[in-house]
């Protein structure tokens, strides 16, 4: 209880710098594009308005879920999916330190290796991406736990800890799904070799048994319900030829000539980089095969799912993967004895892998790297998502906003919800596209030349909206690529 109640600082403190690391990369539009997708699902969910198979039946489903519900029960605004990341990367962090202390290390040394590890630029980066890819470290966090003791012992519970942990990596992020499969080939490595000899196929089928069922039945809830699936969560493969591209331009295009190999060699360098304390223990122990099997196993699967989903484009970019360097340090300093013996080399190792994580972001994703440059230059990061955030920001406290926001989930990520706006699912936003008619009491419009307007649903119905306005209808606020109209109730104008 002492250990658990000395721990609330470091999580209080990590909680707070993740709500205004948060509210600021927001603010200059630095949150990935799949964050905001499901940000911008999870907050329109919330609302109550969204029929309750496309909730159950959104991917992924496990920070959805959770997000939803936080946004269901928390006042008008609340910015569920920050808190929802917040609180479990708070959580986290304290069981990082309770364990660190269990294991051993002196408080000092306990609360500065938290410190290091939690606020990881990978770690950082996954705690702004929102509640997927902070999931997604806690479940790989387990599931290298899991090996460590499947390697040990491999009794019933370990086999359904780690079961459960990639049950839990499926659901919680595409990329966690992606590491999931790639675990398939290397899962006899990680169980004891007696196991194996005697009932390998039983063993497999065990560990891969909660997950095969999940996708089952996660497949069989989608084709109830639907245009569900992944209606939240669409295209997650959107990114990858953004980030192929950029790691070519780093790599040069002649590096190898398949893109598979390149994602693999990006995420061992980040590993390397971004986990000098885990290479280390890997040569200290290198006689013990107990304590080399989980590590390796750990990342072999990594890297083969950074090329998976590169081969496939079914997962997205490899980005997400990247928070495995913090995690597999964290794992390497509460199940490798020897490690927590020689502090005076560890602690040094931990900040090289801050430095090392920090030199290694700008490979693992080139895209926010070009963002932080231009924000730092004085520029705009993304400055139509910036733009989108502001129009968002300016629609609070104005209900009824006509707004394609499936086009640019950003707007309701900037409003703080998607309460009072009539996205394309509404029967509002419907009638409006039917009759070619305005009778909301707002209209957001972006610019029909930009990239988010080409594809915006009331530029293609009122093409002239965004340069003209509309009968009835004044500009209360605009920016570069946004306009926001409000009816003029007073002059009671019927709006062609």
């Amino acid at each position: 209880m002492t250990r658990v109640l000395s721990a609330a600082p470091i999580a209080a403190l990590t909680f707070v710098m993740a709500l205004m690391l948060a509210e600021a990369v927001m603010r200059v539009g630095l949150v990935p594009d799949d964050a905001v997708r499901l940000w911008a699902g999870a907050s329109t969910a919330g609302t109550g308005d969204v029929p309750i198979g496309r909730i159950v039946a959104a991917y992924p489903s496990i920070p959805f879920l959770s997000t939803t519900l936080v946004a269901l029960v928390t006042p008008v605004g609340t910015p569920a999916p920050t808190v929802v990341a917040a609180t479990v990367f708070a959580i986290m962090t304290a069981f990082w330190f309770v364990r660190f202390c269990d294991v051993g290390l002196p408080t000092w040394a306990a609360g500065i290796a938290t410190i290091l590890i939690a606020f990881h630029p990978m770690m950082l980066r996954a705690a702004v991406g929102g509640p997927a890819d902070i999931f997604l470290a806690i479940f790989l966090f387990m599931a290298g736990s899991a090996l460590y003791d499947l390697r040990a012992r491999s009794t019933t519970s370990e086999v359904m800890t780690a079961a459960l942990a990639l049950f839990g990596l499926t659901f919680s992020h595409p990329m966690g799904a992606a590491f999931t499969f790639a675990t398939v080939p290397f899962l006899a490595l990680a169980v004891r070799p007696v196991l194996i000899a005697n009932s390998a196929s039983n063993v497999i089928v065990a560990l891969l048994f909660p997950t095969v069922f999940g996708i089952g039945a996660f497949a069989y809830v989608s084709w109830v319900f639907p245009g569900a699936g992944w209606s939240y969560f669409a295209a997650p493969a959107e990114s990858l030829s953004t980030w192929s591209a950029g790691v070519a331009r780093i790599f040069g295009d002649g590096f190898t000539g398949i893109p598979a190999i390149n994602a693999s060699l990006v995420m061992t360098i980040v590993l390397a980089l971004g986990a000098p304390v885990a290479i280390a223990a890997f040569f200290w122990v290198i006689r013990r095969r107990p304590l080399i099997a989980p590590p390796a196993v750990f990342a072999a699967a990594l890297i083969t799912a950074a090329a998976l989903t590169v081969a496939t484009g079914l997962f997205g970019d490899p980005t997400s993967l990247a928070v495995a360097a913090p995690v597999l340090a964290a794992m390497v300093m509460t199940r490798v004895p020897v490690v927590r013996e020689r502090l005076s080399i560890v602690i040094p190792l931990l900040a090289a892998g801050w430095i090392g994580g920090a030199l290694s972001l700008a490979l693992v994703d080139p895209a926010t790297a070009s963002r932080v440059s231009a924000v730092l230059d004085g520029r705009a990061g993304d400055h139509e998502r910036a733009d989108a955030l502001a129009v968002g920001g300016a629609m609070i406290g104005r209900d009824g906003v006509l707004v394609d926001s499936q086009n640019a989930p950003a707007v309701v990520v900037g409003r703080g919800g998607a309460r009072g706006v009539f996205d394309p699912s509404s029967e509002p936003f419907a009638l409006a596209l039917l009759l070619t008619r305005l009778d909301a009491p707002f209209v957001a419009i972006p610019d029909p030349q930009s990239p988010t307007g080409v594809g915006d649903r009331l530029n293609k119905a009122f093409p002239a909206l965004y340069r003209d306005g509309a009968a009835g209808y004044r500009a209360v606020y605009q920016n570069i690529t946004w306009r926001l109209f409000e009816r003029i109730r007073d002059k009671g104008v019927d709006n062609d």
